[in-house]
């Protein structure tokens, strides 16, 4: 199967969050979950300079990234797309990237839904990125996928 593939499009689309599988520079692995859209081949993660994933994407920028569809109970498949990441912090496409998030996590019906039950985390939410602010600039992981493959729920 190949990542420009209708069915693979078409998961990567029905899914909500990225887990972004990176190595540190001794080969430990870890798993970030990000939010994400997708921009022509490209899919871009928000998150900030600072975190483990940017820095680990910036030592070892070959990556994998697993998407789950949460929407649907019974397709309990895993979708891997293997490739290569950067770490962009051009103002510009950071905006950009905001923009779609905002667009698909927050002013969709399901995310309009849930910023009004959980009004009251709004404080904290401001507060979570006023203090992520103060550590390092925003920034998107900017992953180009090479290879991909279904896997089967063990």
């Amino acid at each position: 199967m190949k990542v420009n593939d209708v069915a693979v499009q078409h998961f990567v689309q029905q899914s909500m969050v990225a887990r972004i599988a990176t190595l540190s520079h001794n080969g430990r692995p870890s798993i970030t979950p990000l939010y994400f859209v997708t921009m022509k081949d490209h899919i871009w993660l928000g998150t900030a300079d600072w975190t483990l994933a940017a820095r680990e994407v910036k030592d070892n920028p070959y990556v994998s990234v697993l998407f789950q569809m949460e929407r649907n109970s019974v397709d309990r498949r895993i979708l891997r797309l293997t490739g290569s990441a950067k770490i962009c912090t051009d103002a510009k496409i950071v905006r950009a990237s905001n923009l779609r998030m905002a667009l698909k996590y927050i002013l969709s019906p399901g995310g309009i839904r849930n910023h009004l039950v959980h009004f009251r985390l709004l404080p904290l939410n401001r507060l979570y990125h006023m203090q992520s602010a103060e550590k390092g600039a925003a920034c998107i992981i900017d992953f180009m996928p090479e290879q991909c493959a279904f896997l089967d729920d063990c």
